[in-house]
């Protein structure tokens, strides 16, 4: 029984959990504190996240001190990343899922569901031979990376030899983190030299981000005066203002106001959520593609997931510029 990780849809709280089960293999307890973390989900994924992890480690008699500096350090973040990718690559875009001797299991089954499938390949494993009135493998629909840009913010030269797609959610802080840390030295080194051509899209994760479609539609709205790429910037640039902001719609009509926009039709579009459709449309076309977290790259339709640094960017950037 091999455990792999796949955060998916449900925020950063599941991001947290996997760093933190990855902190408890450390110290080879990983086991333990998985079992922990699926009989207290509702306690950990509510209010103090990283606290209520620690709290688990300390009661289940782990190093504490260990422990809080693992995940502190997100010291565990490259073995995530790397079970989510591998995952990516076979098609497997949501969980549960289960490859058992090389058969595609996808979603909770029952036990009595699942007993047959395992003992039919058992017997495959002993005869070579599959018994033929057993299903196992669901196939997954191929990935569609055939992206809209005819509604999306593009910047760069159109003809660059790379195309980056971004799918970001402007609440996400991870997407904040990439924006501060990643995101300028790319427009520096490829965009603005004519090498990468940048496309983004919208992938606002509703369920924990009571925010994030008020931004996308901020930000499609100031697209509508030319100043997509302004208020881009500052919504990630001032996310603490507005993340978490009931009163969220007056602070994105305070940047249209700073950013000199004519705001009697930015408030009107705000209001109307005259863009909603489209920041829709580009979530389901993520979906489509695999995207199941934010933020998410597509270089030339390879997928890459998370706010990694700039050396992993470059990188997969170079290998295509020199196909």
């Amino acid at each position: 029984m091999v455990y792999k990780e796949f955060p998916v849809i449900g925020g950063d709280a599941a991001v947290i959990a996997s760093f933190a089960s990855q902190c408890a293999a450390v110290q080879d307890q990983f086991w333990p504190f998985h079992d922990w973390l699926f009989a207290n989900v509702k306690q950990w994924r509510s209010g103090d996240t990283v606290a209520q992890l620690k709290a688990g480690a300390a009661d289940l008699g782990l190093d504490a001190d260990a422990f809080a500096t693992c995940l502190d350090g997100q010291e565990t973040r490259d073995t995530v990343v790397t079970d989510f990718e591998e995952g990516r690559k076979y098609g497997i875009r949501g969980t549960p899922n289960f490859v058992v001797n090389g058969h595609m299991i996808n979603g909770l089954l029952s036990m009595d569901q699942f007993a047959p499938i395992i003992d039919a390949l058992i017997l495959e494993a002993e005869s070579g031979q599959l018994p033929a009135n057993v299903a196992t493998v669901t196939p997954m629909p191929t990935p569609d990376t055939d992206f809209d840009t005819a509604n999306a913010a593009v910047k760069g030269d159109a003809n660059a030899p790379v195309t980056i797609v971004e799918f970001s959610d402007f609440q996400c802080p991870f997407c904040q983190r990439y924006f501060q840390q990643t995101y300028p030295q790319i427009i520096k080194d490829y965009v603005d030299t004519g090498k990468v051509r940048y496309v983004f899209k919208n992938f606002p994760l509703t369920s924990i981000h009571q925010q994030a479609v008020g931004a996308a539609n901020a930000a499609a709205c100031a697209g509508a005066q030319d100043a997509f790429w302004q208020m881009h910037d500052l919504l990630f640039e001032q996310q603490s203002q507005w993340a978490g902001n009931s009163a969220a719609t007056g602070v994105f009509k305070s940047f249209a106001d700073q950013l000199g926009l004519d705001t009697e039709a930015f408030n009107a579009c705000l209001d109307n959520e005259q863009f909603s459709s489209v920041i829709f449309a580009d979530q389901q076309e993520g979906i489509s593609a695999g995207v199941t977290g934010t933020p998410a790259f597509f270089i030339n339709g390879v997928l890459i997931s998370g706010a990694r640094p700039y050396e992993a960017f470059a990188q997969l950037i170079e290998q295509q510029l020199g196909q």
